[in-house]
């Protein structure tokens, strides 16, 4: 039990020390030094929370809930016109779906099988990559 250990320590310094890793925590820094992206994402966060509580209270509010709805999906649109947290959302389904990858080989070596992604057509043309 401690090689798998050790063998998935490795993995998890490989990842970090990976390209994609590396793209992702440069896209967080700048999102996070730029103010505008701060702000907007926690903005939305903070709704998001609001929201989850009011929605397990015994009585929610549909008003409030309403609100809060509208005023995430404000800040969701807002941050979807800035380009720190644009480049930000790339980085992450890009590491992702490196996740996705070495789940999948994991699965294969382990089981023999290796499952189709999700929504996969069958086409590569329009895949971004699963293998």
């Amino acid at each position: 039990m401690d090689n798998v250990f050790a063998k998935t320590r490795e993995l998890g310094e490989a990842l970090l020390n990976s390209e994609t890793y590396q793209r992702m925590k440069q896209a967080e820094d700048r999102a996070m030094q730029n103010t505008e992206a701060a702000e907007t994402m926690a903005r939305f966060l903070e709704k998001r929370q609001a929201l989850q509580a009011l929605m397990q209270s015994e009585n929610p509010d549909p008003g409030a809930m309403k609100r809060l709805s509208d005023e995430m999906d404000e800040a969701q649109a807002r941050m979807q016109m800035i380009d720190d947290i644009i480049a930000l959302t790339q980085a992450r389904n890009e590491f992702n779906g490196l996740i996705n990858q070495i789940n999948q080989v994991l699965q294969f070596i382990v089981t023999g099988r290796m499952d189709e992604p999700e929504g996969c057509s069958g086409s590569c043309d329009t895949c971004s990559g699963c293998h």
